[in-house]
């Protein structure tokens, strides 16, 4: 088998006696990958590919077959689409409910924490005044005689 080298799609097309574009239709017909090198059977076949009507018929059932599967899975995939819209939806709602959940309680923590703050204030000042009440009550307590002679 002889490999034949071409420099470029023109020359081959030339040498073929064929336009550019007839012969990018016919090895794409063919399944010819044009990269300069072709055997004498890709060339036979560039140089003859003439699709009968059954080639035809048949290439059009394939397309027809991938048109149908490529529309049932278009339908499959928006399904899927819109199944997972209602999913971002349903997960939305959700997500705002818990950031309102979230800020209630940041708010509750906020007044228990000002009402400890309060009550340990009042503990303090109850605590001293505790402590003046005391120490004016010892003061008080002196013994008759050491009140006498003050």
């Amino acid at each position: 088998m002889t490999e034949h080298k071409f420099k470029s799609i023109s020359e081959l097309a030339e040498h073929l006696k064929i336009s550019r574009t007839t012969l990018y239709r016919r090895a794409n017909l063919s399944d010819i990958d044009l990269t300069g090198a072709y055997s004498d059977e890709q060339l036979e076949l560039l140089s003859s590919v003439h699709p009968t009507v059954q080639q035809l018929n048949s290439s059009t059932e394939q397309t027809g077959q991938l048109s149908e599967q490529t529309e049932q899975q278009i339908k499959f995939l928006n399904k899927e689409i819109s199944a997972k819209d209602k999913q971002i939806k349903l997960l939305s709602g959700q997500l705002k409910e818990k950031d309102l959940q979230i800020s209630l309680l940041n708010k509750h923590l906020d007044q228990a924490q000002q009402l400890q703050l309060i009550a340990e204030k009042r503990l303090t000042e109850t605590k001293d005044t505790l402590i003046e009440y005391q120490e004016k009550e010892s003061q008080d307590k002196k013994s008759f005689w050491t009140r006498l002679f003050k």
